[in-house]
């Protein structure tokens, strides 16, 4: 009768290509210390076999430490084969073979320091996993987060207080905020992340680099899914549209290098010129290229693409962009039309933000028509923000 398959695995053992970077090493550390101290006797005999004066004790001792290497090769494949860990083995393996005796010496003290240390560190696949949880928390637990790091209006303001929390917060402070930026990551929290990667604290500034590269890694994944589903369905304007909002996101975020986002943002104007020609009735497309447009510096295309919504639109927010767009292609006549064309959203009785009240007030005047253009500087700017 044959016996159990070799290749098997031995009961309650891990595979080694499965072997997480942060384990330390378990099962076999008793044969591994064995082995490598008989391994490093024997090597030592041989090398002081080699310094005699005894002909041909040389090729002797070189031919006994190759065969030694040999032996401590077949038994690291003999772990492999039951499952062990490989990490010491090989550490073992690679160092005898340049260092003989020296090498054994040293994985025996990389063992004893691991053992000691073990107890009471943390391993690196532990602590990079506890930086960024699955968030898997209830509304409850959430808000719970928010009040104990006096956040609890974060969704009001969250950008401001968590670039505050990242200024003068400790530094436990400083990585819980890293921590939910990088788990319900919105452009407006890129400042904070920006601070992180500046702070003083090393562990903050691994932190806020381990964040950015999640939040970039996401970002492309998000974008290959949706590049997939756009080439599957070319004739599918949500699916480009989906496309070019998530580009044009990704470009807004704030942690790209300017050519990069330049080239971002050039891909998603062809996307949503593209889907725009496939359903030229979607106002929610023709607005979005309209702001993109706009934030392109192209004010002509942008004032184009918006005109056809402008006496049908519900959303005050296309009007103002369709102002802003007036304004800096100097069609200060349209501009001051633009109220009386749209009384209900832009008229006296319109309920405006006190930001943009002053401002529209100042075009439907008649007075001082001569000083409009240059007293309107600061108008264009309050109609972007």
């Amino acid at each position: 009768m044959s016996g159990p398959d070799s290749s098997q695995s031995a009961p309650g053992l891990p595979e080694p290509a499965i072997l997480l970077a942060g384990e330390r090493p378990t099962a076999g550390a008793t044969e591994l210390a064995a082995v490598a101290l008989a391994a490093g006797l024997l090597d030592a005999a041989a090398l002081a076999f080699g310094l005699t004066s005894i002909p041909f004790a040389v090729p002797i001792a070189a031919v006994l430490h190759l065969l030694l290497c040999a032996l401590v090769g077949l038994w690291v494949r003999s772990r492999a084969r039951r499952g062990r860990d490989l990490r010491l083995a090989g550490l073992l393996l690679v160092t005898i073979v340049p260092l003989g005796p020296l090498g054994a010496a040293c994985t025996l003290m990389t063992a004893a320091l691991l053992a000691l240390f073990s107890h009471y560190a943390t391993g690196f696949q532990d602590w990079y996993l506890s930086l960024f949880p699955d968030s898997e928390t209830g509304p409850a637990q959430e808000l719970y987060e928010l009040i104990v790091t006096g956040r609890e209006n974060a969704h009001l303001m969250a950008g401001d207080s968590f670039t505050d929390v990242m200024s003068v917060g400790s530094p436990q402070q400083k990585q819980a905020v890293i921590a939910l930026v990088a788990r319900h990551f919105r452009p407006a929290f890129t400042p904070a992340l920006k601070a992180g990667l500046a702070d003083a604290d090393p562990s903050v500034r691994v932190q806020a680099a381990t964040a950015t590269a999640r939040v970039e890694h996401e970002f492309n994944e998000r974008w290959l899914a949706l590049d997939h589903a756009a080439r599957s369905r070319p004739d599918d304007a949500a699916s480009l549209a989906g496309l070019a909002r998530h580009l044009d996101d990704y470009a807004f975020c704030g942690l790209l290098d300017s050519n990069r986002e330049a080239e971002i943002r050039d891909k998603a104007l062809d996307g949503y010129r593209r889907s725009l020609d496939l359903a030229p009735e979607d106002d929610g497309i023709r607005h979005d290229l309209g702001r993109l447009l706009l934030r392109c510096g192209l004010a002509a295309e942008a004032a184009e693409r918006l005109e056809p919504m402008i006496d049908r639109t519900p959303d005050r927010r296309i009007l103002f962009w369709y102002a802003e767009s007036l304004f800096r292609l100097g069609r200060f006549a349209d501009l001051r039309a633009l109220p009386a064309r749209r009384p209900d959203l832009l008229g006296d009785g319109a309920e405006l933000p006190d930001t943009l009240r002053d401002v529209f007030a100042l075009w439907r005047d008649d007075v001082g028509r001569d000083d409009v253009p240059a007293a309107a500087g600061s108008a264009g700017r309050e109609l972007v923000a």
